[in-house]
């Protein structure tokens, strides 16, 4: 009882190919009772694929007796593919022998689906550090919230001044200017410095303006800036693994408005200094040759904490300067004193506080009337902060450039002629081309194929006016070696407009190829290359309500096969099975459909066929089996039974048909 109300699955292995018992959520997952699975084959309920990846992994421990772990795919009773953890012991009895093989599965779908939504979210943290503008990250941000998140209604607002103000939303979304003081949840978010989800909007008294267009919404701050917002049209539409998620968005959104804001913040304090500069308000200091301290302005207090009368004939090296950096101040003094003056030079100083100042002077000598050095006027700017952001930008600099040239995707810049000025490294790999052979070279007429030349072409111009695109199509490699790509092209913007194109290449040959087969066996019966039930239930369907009448249902059900199995063993089934798929496919039109939907049952849909035809299809189905047999040295005689029934008009049901069709059959088999 304990483990079928548990939800994860169980099932007990008799052999690498047969069920033991099995628990009730796996029965739930194959849509079965479990005495329909326990002591049945695999192969009865898994798609051909799966069987035979789940049976490898269940010969592995049968022979080594270790516990094995895999992840697999398999379609539930839905037709959804999921991700499953299975784990394989062994139970062995009193003699050491393997008894039975215990599995559990986990479904870890979601798992992995979030897994891939944290890292694009952290990957866009990339994308979120080439932008210079509030708008735009606010507007990433909504695209990223719709895209990755999946959240329909978005909002960012931000505080300017009393006021939130709506940057960026979601083209439904009700925007509205509101004051900062005023009750609302947006208000509460950003004062209290923490995320909400509110699961009923009607019966919350701080979202009164929208409670009559929302039913449900989360609210997160965006650091000290302002507020993101989602909603959704139903009740509790969110989790609080939505709520983390949209933190981990929100933490970069924080961040690039932090940095844009500083970089904003720091423009601006150079716009200053150089105001100063200009007005002589600079850091201005009178020294004489001996490096003592005449006179000492007041930006230079306000940097040093020091006031003019506590440093007057104090000498600038033991005051402001590390034991370690005197002796370059010194030979900056001794190069003064011999007319030597140089255009600028940088040293630190020490403050009140122990605080390193980098400090950018520039000198002016005054001399005597003699020539002598009397007195330097020196005037310094404090660049500590843009040597950092220098650093800075070094710093991002190498690593943009260890991301391009180390990147998994294949990656090309290029100008806003669409011609070449550098490639990574996967690049060249992937296309065979060095980048030598491409610079200031068209990429079109390398690597685009002659019939995709009409969509690549649209897409070359698209980004050349500033748009983006994205998506799979097919490109060649420098051998002529034609491969498929998902790919993006991105415009890339300065404030004075479009400088060049940045474009990424995936190769998914391999997934087309993957997915192309995966297609065709979801609607084909591996053995015989005949469809399968999956697809001839579907064709019942949609032929259902056709107007192709009378449509005939041909049942076909290969006699003895169990017996042929037992006595020749199932490969000499297998050929049986499959020479009647042949003597079936022989007999059959262009337009009817072939379908082997069980272990020996054959189905065929007639479209357009009378009671009349069809029995001339019996007819030729017999002489096509007897002269097979006369041709051929079988063990046993090949024989089918079979039976139809016509659909004349919308009056029936195909799936009526079908039933009788099989019990038609049934009663043709007991004559025999």
């Amino acid at each position: 009882m304990i483990i079928d109300i548990i939800e994860t699955q169980i099932w007990c292995l008799k052999d690498p190919e047969t069920y033991g018992r099995v628990n009730r959520a796996h029965a739930d997952f194959l849509g079965l009772a479990k005495s329909e699975i326990e002591a049945e084959k695999f192969d009865n309920f898994l798609s051909p694929a799966a069987a035979r990846i789940f049976k490898q992994g269940n010969k592995k421990i049968f022979k080594t007796e270790q516990k094995v772990y895999t992840e697999e795919w398999w379609q539930n009773n839905q037709g959804e593919r999921r991700l499953l953890a299975i784990t394989r012991k062994a139970q062995l009895d009193h003699s050491g022998e393997i008894d039975c093989v215990v599995c559990t599965a986990e479904d870890i779908t979601a798992q992995r689906e979030r897994e891939y939504i944290v890292e694009e979210l952290h990957r866009i943290a990339v994308d979120f550090k080439e932008l210079k503008k509030e708008r735009e990250v606010c507007r990433m941000a909504v695209k990223a919230a719709e895209g990755l998140l999946n959240f329909a209604l978005c909002n960012v607002i931000l505080v300017k001044g009393d006021r939130f103000v709506p940057l960026a939303s979601s083209s439904r979304f009700k925007q509205e200017e509101i004051s900062v003081s005023e009750k609302s949840i947006a208000a509460r978010t950003y004062r209290e410095g923490k995320s909400f989800i509110i699961d009923d909007i009607q019966n919350s008294s701080e979202t009164i303006s929208i409670k009559n267009i929302y039913k449900s919404g989360m609210s997160i701050p965006i650091g000290s800036f302002g507020v993101f917002q989602t909603a959704a049209s139903k009740k509790k539409a969110f989790t609080e693994s939505d709520l983390e998620l949209a933190e981990i968005l929100i933490s970069h959104v924080s961040a690039s408005l932090g940095r844009i804001y500083a970089q904003q913040k720091l423009k601006e304090q150079k716009d200053f200094l150089s105001t100063i500069l200009e007005v002589q308000s600079s850091l201005v200091l009178l020294i004489n040759p001996e490096g003592e301290i005449i006179s000492f302005n007041h930006s230079c207090e306000q940097l040093t904490g020091y006031q003019e009368a506590e440093v007057k004939g104090k000498k600038v090296c033991d005051l402001f300067i590390k034991e370690s950096e005197k002796k370059e101040v010194i030979n900056v003094f001794k190069q003064l004193k011999n007319n030597d003056y140089p255009a600028s030079h940088e040293n630190y100083w020490l403050t009140r506080k122990g605080e390193k100042k980098l400090i950018l002077w520039s000198h002016n000598p005054i001399l005597d009337d003699e020539n002598n050095l009397k007195y330097v006027v020196a005037a310094g700017m404090d660049i500590t902060e843009r040597k950092i952001q220098e650093e800075k930008i070094k710093e991002q600099k190498a690593y943009f450039e260890q991301l391009f040239n180390n990147s998994t995707e294949a990656i090309v810049l290029l100008d806003n002629k669409h011609c070449v000025l550098k490639v990574n490294k996967k690049f060249e790999s992937l296309f065979g081309f060095k980048q030598s052979e491409l610079i200031n070279k068209n990429i079109d007429d390398y690597i685009l194929p002659e019939q995709c030349l009409k969509t690549g072409k649209k897409f070359t111009e698209k980004v050349k006016n500033g748009g983006k695109v994205e998506g799979e199509s097919i490109r060649k490699t420098k051998s002529g070696e034609q491969i498929n790509v998902h790919l993006q092209g991105f415009p890339i913007k300065l404030e004075n407009g479009q400088i060049g194109i940045y474009a990424l290449y995936r190769d998914i040959t391999e997934r087309k190829k993957k997915e192309k087969q995966i297609e065709y066996l979801s609607f084909h019966d591996e053995l015989t290359g005949l469809y399968n039930r999956r697809y001839f239930e579907n064709e019942l369907k949609r032929l259902n309500s056709s107007r192709q009448h009378p449509i005939t249902i041909v049942i076909g059900d290969l006699d003895g096969l169990k017996i042929i199995n037992d006595t020749y063993g199932h490969q000499k089934g297998d050929q049986y099975i499959a020479s009647t798929a042949n003597i079936l496919k022989k007999t059959a039109r262009i337009e009817d459909i072939i379908a082997r939907i069980g272990g020996d049952e054959f189905a065929l849909i007639l479209p357009q066929t009378a009671a009349e035809e069809a029995e001339g299809f019996c007819r030729r189905l017999k002489l096509n089996i007897q002269e097979f047999n006369q041709q051929q040295q079988l063990e046993k005689p090949l024989s089918i039974s079979f039976g139809f029934d016509v659909m004349q008009d919308n009056s029936s049901d195909l799936a009526r048909i079908f039933n009788q069709a099989d019990q038609n059959m049934y009663l043709n088999k007991g004559r025999k």
